[in-house]
């Protein structure tokens, strides 16, 4: 017996599958390369030491400043600023799955999307848009 799947499905998994990919391909190259202690953020061996700090703390100690909010991970110069970012592509991978079969959605299937992928976006950016920094 074979079951028919819609395209739209087919559309949403593959876009889905691609992104998840891509995200775990950045976390382990930037993990490996920050194992392999390859021009850290933070130290390695500093964060074994400090991991019981605060946030504030930790941050102070390991990098000689406050963090003001996650923004400053943008800059993608470190392993470990690296590995921050491919959990952004992996907080988006549902969105872009949604947004892949958006077109094909009618009716009220098109406005729940909408509201999941604004929700999912919120949830994505709210610490860079907010600039919070939880202890």
């Amino acid at each position: 017996m074979d079951v028919e799947v819609a395209e739209e499905y087919r559309t949403f998994a593959k876009v889905v599958r691609i992104s998840t990919i891509a995200g775990l391909i950045v976390l382990i190259a930037s993990s490996v390369m920050y194992l392999l202690d390859i021009d850290p953020f933070v130290e390695p061996d500093r964060v074994v030491e400090t991991w019981h700090l605060p946030a504030s703390e930790f941050w102070k100690v390991n990098v000689g400043k406050e963090m003001e909010s996650y923004s400053e991970f943008l800059y993608i110069e470190h392993p470990d600023t690296i590995a921050v970012f491919s959990l952004f592509i992996l907080a988006l991978t549902p969105v872009l799955g949604l947004l892949s079969i958006l077109p094909k959605l009618k009716g009220i299937y098109r406005i729940l999307a909408l509201l999941v992928i604004s929700e999912l976006l919120f949830g994505a950016v709210r610490p860079l848009i907010l600039g919070a920094f939880g202890e």
